[in-house]
């Protein structure tokens, strides 16, 4: 298995991937508004995707964003982690995680987040495998404002 960072040629792979993660967890994004926007995010330097390739097929993605503000300077967030229901307990999402990680030190960024939601829980146990790679609870919670 081969771990590359995605560039705009990889556009189609990582909105296909990306597709099948939203299609499976209900979000609202078409397929082709995520691929529109697979263009946007490949060419922001602030931002960077992760495909997991194995026989020139890709099977999973990791996707990293990143902001700077003045509590901690540059700071990423693991926005997306996917891979396809055949490859998963195999290590493919920890290597994309690890690849995240790796560029993120490369990028100055001290802290890295991961949100876990409560459907990510129930159905994989997420915060049990995040904290086993090292993450760790804040006690902060997410509020949000649409629009």
């Amino acid at each position: 298995m081969e771990i590359s960072r995605a560039r705009p040629e990889d556009a189609d792979a990582l909105a296909a991937l990306l597709a099948r993660f939203f299609a499976e967890k209900g979000f609202a994004a078409s397929p082709d508004e995520i691929r529109r926007r697979a263009d946007v995010f490949l060419v922001e330097q602030a931002n960077a995707a992760f495909l997991a390739v194995e026989g020139g097929l890709p099977v999973g993605t990791a996707t990293v964003t990143t902001v700077f503000g003045f509590e901690t300077g540059r700071q990423a967030e693991i926005e997306d982690l996917y891979v396809l229901p055949g490859w998963r307990s195999r290590g493919v999402g920890k290597a994309l995680v690890e690849a995240a990680r790796g560029w993120c030190r490369e990028h100055g960024c001290t802290d890295v987040e991961v949100v876990v939601t409560p459907e990510g829980e129930a159905r994989h146990g997420l915060g049990t495998w995040y904290r086993s790679l090292g993450f760790a609870e804040t006690g902060r919670r997410i509020l949000h404002l649409r629009g």
